[in-house]
């Protein structure tokens, strides 16, 4: 690695060092920096657990923490070189935190805040972090599926082995290296997320073989159909709508540069599907109540389903505009693919017009 000296226009050599010559912990430093910034590790996590040691065997985790998908991250720590357990070790945290339900992991998380002296609600944080409506809708996602981070300066080729295997056999593991660099006085941190990479045969212990593709494809009706809708719109339509292939909703962008966004979404308790535009800002908020006042009887008839406004239960500030599209029992999702894109351009087209002729 190497820093550009702007005055002589010439990179300096940054030397690597390791985190014993720096007198630097485990615990005590790269815990807590990846605690206080968990974004180093390559996403966007929300830790919930540190030294974490309430099993029923006498282990300690080092770190726990939730995706934007709502699954538990088990992030294993090592100061230097991993040795060649680490692997072994992180499986048998994710085994045990399989069994956790919602309710334990919200628990979890309350102590973690008393532990760290907090000034946080941890429901408020969640249902912030997973951009769901209340803790009700927690108990939808939290803990549907275990990943695992691996973390040291140095991991073992024989770790990155297993850890590789582990990955193409559809266990969501990952390995990223945090290795210190001095400069004269300065200490430079760099991270590298090494598995999984662009080729994983390149950490196989024994000869490379040809692969074939082992990636499991799983059959679920609800994300098989939210994701068609996702790339049908966003492959004929000027809007942009995500789908992270884990929930029964895709959210979309911004929408004509205002505080509102569509999501679209399948309710599996009321057995039907949504489409609502959203928003938790006043100006959104008040484009909203007008086009409900205003305009619902117009919008109902124009699509000829149901159209209602309202409000988070948790969250009052959070105003939906919702469009709701009731299912038959004897008819699969694949059934309404072509209606509800159908439906979605009108109630984007009637925003449109309706939004533009008040700019006027």
């Amino acid at each position: 690695m190497y820093k550009l000296n702007t005055h002589n226009n010439e990179l300096e050599e940054m030397q690597e060092t390791t985190f014993v010559e720096n007198q630097l912990k485990e615990r005590q430093h790269i815990e807590e920096w990846i605690r206080k910034n968990p974004e180093i590790l390559g996403e966007e996590l929300l830790i919930i657990g540190h030294e974490y040691d309430k099993f029923e065997v006498n282990e300690r985790l080092d770190l726990l923490a939730l995706d934007k998908g709502g699954n538990l991250v088990i992030i294993e720590v090592k100061r230097d070189i991993t040795g060649g357990h680490v692997d072994f070790q992180a499986l048998k945290y994710a085994s045990y935190c399989s069994r956790l339900n919602p309710k334990d992991v919200l628990e979890i998380y309350e102590e973690y805040i008393k532990n760290h002296a907090l000034n946080l609600n941890a429901v408020d944080e969640l249902v912030s972090f997973l951009e769901v409506e209340d803790e009700e809708a927690l108990n939808d996602i939290i803990n549907q599926n275990q990943r695992i981070i691996v973390t040291a300066n140095e991991i073992d080729k024989r770790i990155l082995s297993v850890c590789t295997w582990l990955y193409e056999n559809n266990i969501d593991i990952k390995c990223v290296s945090i290795k210190p660099y001095k400069l004269a006085n300065q200490l430079i941190i760099d991270t590298n997320q090494i598995i999984p990479p662009d080729k994983l045969e390149d950490f196989y212990v024994s000869k490379k073989v040809v692969l074939n593709d082992r990636k499991i494809h799983v059959n679920n009706e609800v994300s098989n159909f939210l994701q068609t809708v996702t790339d049908q719109i966003n492959g004929n339509t000027d809007y942009r709508v995500r789908y992270d292939g884990r929930r029964s909703y895709a959210k979309g962008v911004q929408f004509l540069n205002k505080p509102l966004n569509f999501v679209l979404g399948y309710a599996k308790k009321k057995r039907c599907l949504s489409i609502h535009l959203e928003s938790k800002r006043i100006e959104g908020q008040e484009i909203l109540t007008n086009l409900y006042a205003n305009d619902k009887e117009g919008l109902k008839e124009y699509l000829g389903y149901e159209v209602d406004l309202t409000q988070g239960s948790k969250n009052e500030k959070w105003y939906r505009l919702i469009v709701t599209i009731p299912l038959d029992e004897d008819k699969g999702l694949k059934a309404y693919l072509e209606m509800y894109l159908k439906v979605f351009v009108k109630y984007k087209k009637f925003v449109e017009e309706k939004i533009e002729s008040l700019n006027c």
